[in-house]
Protein backbone atom coordinates (compact mmCIF):
# COMPACT_ATOMS: atom_id res chain seq x y z
CA UNK A 1 0.00 0.00 0.00
CA UNK A 2 1.39 3.60 -0.77
CA UNK A 3 1.06 6.62 0.55
CA UNK A 4 -1.51 8.06 -1.42
CA UNK A 5 -4.00 5.61 -0.59
CA UNK A 6 -7.41 7.06 0.17
CA UNK A 7 -9.25 6.06 3.00
CA UNK A 8 -12.57 5.55 3.67
CA UNK A 9 -14.62 8.49 5.11
CA UNK A 10 -16.16 8.03 8.36
CA UNK A 11 -20.27 8.63 8.58
CA UNK A 12 -21.03 12.05 10.22
CA UNK A 13 -21.45 11.71 13.68
CA UNK A 14 -25.80 12.03 15.30
CA UNK A 15 -26.29 15.48 17.04
CA UNK A 16 -24.76 14.96 20.65
CA UNK A 17 -27.92 16.77 21.74
CA UNK A 18 -29.33 13.15 21.07
CA UNK A 19 -28.62 12.00 24.49
CA UNK A 20 -30.27 14.29 26.47
CA UNK A 21 -33.94 13.29 27.10
CA UNK A 22 -35.14 16.92 26.62
CA UNK A 23 -34.66 17.01 22.93
CA UNK A 24 -37.29 14.45 22.51
CA UNK A 25 -41.24 15.29 21.99
CA UNK A 26 -42.69 11.80 21.50
CA UNK A 27 -42.16 9.02 24.19
CA UNK A 28 -43.17 5.33 23.95
CA UNK A 29 -42.73 2.49 26.54
CA UNK A 30 -40.42 -0.63 26.21
CA UNK A 31 -39.85 -3.42 28.14
CA UNK A 32 -36.47 -5.83 28.23
CA UNK A 33 -37.33 -9.23 27.46
CA UNK A 34 -35.78 -12.22 28.80
CA UNK A 35 -35.62 -13.15 25.08
CA UNK A 36 -33.41 -9.83 24.10
CA UNK A 37 -30.57 -11.17 25.98
CA UNK A 38 -27.68 -11.87 24.62
CA UNK A 39 -24.50 -14.48 26.32
CA UNK A 40 -23.05 -11.73 28.14
CA UNK A 41 -27.08 -11.00 29.97
CA UNK A 42 -27.00 -7.73 27.75
CA UNK A 43 -30.08 -6.43 25.82
CA UNK A 44 -28.73 -7.48 22.10
CA UNK A 45 -27.91 -4.91 19.59
CA UNK A 46 -31.24 -6.63 17.41
CA UNK A 47 -33.54 -6.17 20.02
CA UNK A 48 -32.38 -2.71 20.51
CA UNK A 49 -33.23 -2.53 16.73
CA UNK A 50 -36.83 -3.40 17.87
CA UNK A 51 -37.38 -1.14 20.29
CA UNK A 52 -36.45 1.99 17.74
CA UNK A 53 -38.51 0.30 15.38
CA UNK A 54 -41.60 0.25 18.04
CA UNK A 55 -40.83 4.21 18.48
CA UNK A 56 -41.30 4.71 14.39
CA UNK A 57 -44.45 2.86 14.38
CA UNK A 58 -45.97 4.54 17.74
CA UNK A 59 -45.32 8.29 16.28
CA UNK A 60 -46.92 7.24 13.00
CA UNK A 61 -49.76 5.47 15.15
CA UNK A 62 -50.15 8.78 17.02
CA UNK A 63 -50.48 10.85 14.56
CA UNK A 64 -53.33 8.72 12.99
CA UNK A 65 -51.70 7.57 10.02
CA UNK A 66 -50.69 4.06 9.85
CA UNK A 67 -49.94 2.46 6.86
CA UNK A 68 -52.52 0.08 6.77
CA UNK A 69 -54.77 2.97 6.22
CA UNK A 70 -52.95 4.75 4.06
CA UNK A 71 -52.29 4.50 -0.16
CA UNK A 72 -48.64 4.60 0.78
CA UNK A 73 -46.23 2.64 2.83
CA UNK A 74 -42.87 3.67 4.82
CA UNK A 75 -39.88 2.09 3.99
CA UNK A 76 -36.42 2.25 5.72
CA UNK A 77 -33.87 3.80 3.56
CA UNK A 78 -30.89 4.30 5.80
CA UNK A 79 -30.22 3.63 10.25
CA UNK A 80 -27.40 4.95 11.89
CA UNK A 81 -26.88 3.37 15.31
CA UNK A 82 -24.93 4.78 17.76
CA UNK A 83 -24.91 1.90 21.39
CA UNK A 84 -23.74 4.08 23.78
CA UNK A 85 -24.02 1.68 27.19
CA UNK A 86 -25.58 -1.42 27.62
CA UNK A 87 -29.28 -2.63 28.90
CA UNK A 88 -29.92 -5.42 31.24
CA UNK A 89 -32.50 -7.03 32.18
CA UNK A 90 -35.66 -6.45 33.82
CA UNK A 91 -35.69 -2.61 32.53
CA UNK A 92 -38.61 -0.63 31.76
CA UNK A 93 -37.33 1.95 28.82
CA UNK A 94 -38.27 4.52 27.19
CA UNK A 95 -37.89 5.49 23.42
CA UNK A 96 -37.72 9.13 22.32
CA UNK A 97 -38.78 10.14 19.03
CA UNK A 98 -37.95 13.58 17.02
CA UNK A 99 -38.02 14.66 13.69
CA UNK A 100 -34.96 16.00 12.52
CA UNK A 101 -36.28 17.12 8.55
CA UNK A 102 -39.29 16.62 6.44
CA UNK A 103 -38.20 16.21 2.92
CA UNK A 104 -40.30 16.05 -0.24
CA UNK A 105 -40.78 11.90 0.04
CA UNK A 106 -38.50 11.69 3.10
CA UNK A 107 -38.85 11.99 7.23
CA UNK A 108 -35.59 11.86 8.75
CA UNK A 109 -36.20 10.67 12.44
CA UNK A 110 -33.94 10.71 15.57
CA UNK A 111 -34.50 8.54 17.86
CA UNK A 112 -32.82 7.44 22.02
CA UNK A 113 -33.44 4.38 23.82
CA UNK A 114 -33.59 5.47 27.91
CA UNK A 115 -32.66 3.41 30.72
CA UNK A 116 -34.16 5.80 33.55
CA UNK A 117 -31.88 9.00 32.31
CA UNK A 118 -29.19 7.14 30.80
CA UNK A 119 -29.10 6.79 27.10
CA UNK A 120 -27.93 3.65 25.99
CA UNK A 121 -28.55 4.14 22.27
CA UNK A 122 -29.22 6.57 19.62
CA UNK A 123 -30.40 6.39 15.97
CA UNK A 124 -30.78 8.11 13.21
CA UNK A 125 -33.83 6.66 10.67
CA UNK A 126 -34.44 8.26 7.25
CA UNK A 127 -37.50 6.85 5.58
CA UNK A 128 -39.27 7.18 2.38
CA UNK A 129 -42.70 7.46 1.65
CA UNK A 130 -43.66 4.79 -0.94
CA UNK A 131 -46.73 4.50 -3.25
CA UNK A 132 -48.59 1.06 -2.75
CA UNK A 133 -49.82 0.78 -6.22
CA UNK A 134 -46.77 2.04 -7.92
CA UNK A 135 -43.69 1.38 -5.72
CA UNK A 136 -42.31 4.69 -6.40
CA UNK A 137 -41.80 7.41 -3.72
CA UNK A 138 -44.82 9.63 -3.10
CA UNK A 139 -44.97 13.48 -1.70
CA UNK A 140 -45.39 13.76 2.25
CA UNK A 141 -48.98 14.69 2.25
CA UNK A 142 -49.76 17.82 3.81
CA UNK A 143 -51.24 16.15 6.80
CA UNK A 144 -48.56 13.91 7.87
CA UNK A 145 -46.39 16.98 7.71
CA UNK A 146 -47.87 19.29 9.57
CA UNK A 147 -48.48 16.53 12.66
CA UNK A 148 -44.74 15.52 11.94
CA UNK A 149 -43.80 19.23 12.50
CA UNK A 150 -44.78 19.14 16.36
CA UNK A 151 -42.26 16.52 16.91
CA UNK A 152 -39.81 18.71 15.48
Amino acid sequence: MTDTAQTATAPTAIDPAATDPAAYRFWTEERVRFADLDVQGHANNNAIGVYFETGRVAIMQALGRFVSDTPWTVVVARLVVDFRAQINFPADIRVGVRILRVGNTSVTMGLAVFDGDRCAATQEAVMVLVDKATGRPTPVPEGLRAGLAAFA
